[in-house]
């Protein structure tokens, strides 16, 4: 994996492995990955170098700010016609201007995770609207599920929040680019808490963050371990998919939903003006769609924000 940097002693930080950094002049680098290397670096030096890591992507670009969303600059590469066809990490230590799903705030601080993703399956792929949202909100929570001091387990909170005790410790994105039946392209985005809680407005459906380390009996996990964890775990969710082994995904996700057997509140999720409550029951079920079964509801709940009743 070849690493891209303007920082080698943080990116350093970041990466499990020592890696010998080098500069290196923009001329030597491929015209494709300077559509990259120029927004993420202007005007600063470029260093290189190369990870002995096996994993499927074959560029990290690291960051410790960018004042843009990294999802939404690897969105625009994936749209622009390239031929390219390597798999893309970008990780920013800290940045602005970063967004959750439909263009929510999102806030980041130094000693969390922001990652964004650029796949190539090139291939057709099983109820593809869904299943690299799951593959992403399965390897962050299976993150989080790995480290052996965390004192309660990670939810999902339907549809793309990570939850540790019902507060919010990450968030997930994704979209797939489609031609005729393959999957030409995909960009997800993940933001995992990991060593600050981050302020956040208090609404009535998120009113909470915290971070991982909060809930590790005093051992602090560093945050390269939980970005390294979370890397093997999407390449293995990813390789499943590519299997077609979709249905174990699904499992994964429904069995460690945050919200079957609760009772909410569900509200649509307009982009301007005020959101509606628009059904209300138990959740009995998540359906292969991603659908909410609710008590006493005919109609499955496909979108909205829903709010818990017993936590409010």
């Amino acid at each position: 994996m070849l690493i891209f940097t303007d920082n080698p002693d943080y990116s350093q930080r970041i990466i499990t492995s020592p890696v010998q950094m080098a500069s290196v002049e923009q001329r030597s680098i491929p015209e494709i990955l300077l559509q990259i290397s120029r927004q993420l670096y202007p005007e600063k030096d470029i260093f290189t170098g190369i990870s002995e890591s096996n994993h499927c992507f074959k560029y990290f670009f690291i960051s410790e700010y960018v004042s843009f969303s990294q999802y939404d600059m690897l969105l625009r590469f994936a749209n622009s016609g390239h031929t390219f066809r390597e798999n893309i990490l970008c990780f920013a230590g800290s940045g602005i201007n970063f967004h959750g799903f439909r263009q929510r705030k999102w806030i980041s601080v130094i000693g969390n995770i922001h990652l964004s993703l650029l796949l190539h399956p090139g291939q057709p792929v099983e109820r593809a609207e869904i299943a690299f949202l799951i593959l992403a909100a399965n390897a962050a929570a299976q993150t989080i599920n790995q480290l052996k001091r965390v004192q309660t387990k990670a939810k999902i909170r339907w549809v793309n929040d990570i939850t540790i005790n019902r507060c919010k410790v990450g968030g997930v994105l994704a979209q797939t680019q489609i031609q005729g039946k393959t999957i030409d392209k995909v960009v997800l985005g993940i933001g995992l808490n990991v060593n600050r809680s981050p302020e956040i407005d208090n609404d009535q459906f998120v009113n909470t963050a915290t971070h991982i380390n909060d809930h590790t009996d005093g051992l602090v996990y560093p945050l390269n371990e939980v970005l390294d964890i979370l890397i093997s775990r999407l390449e293995y969710n990813y390789s499943a998919i590519l299997e077609k082994k979709f249905p174990e995904l699904l499992d994964y996700y429904i069995n460690h939903s945050m919200v079957i057997g609760e009772k909410v509140e569900v509200y649509s999720d307009p982009r301007e003006g005020r959101s509606t409550k628009v059904a209300e029951g138990i959740v009995t079920g998540i359906t292969e769609n991603l659908e909410l079964i609710l008590s006493g509801q005919k109609e499955l709940v496909r979108k909205g924000r829903i709010k818990l009743i017993n936590n409010a």
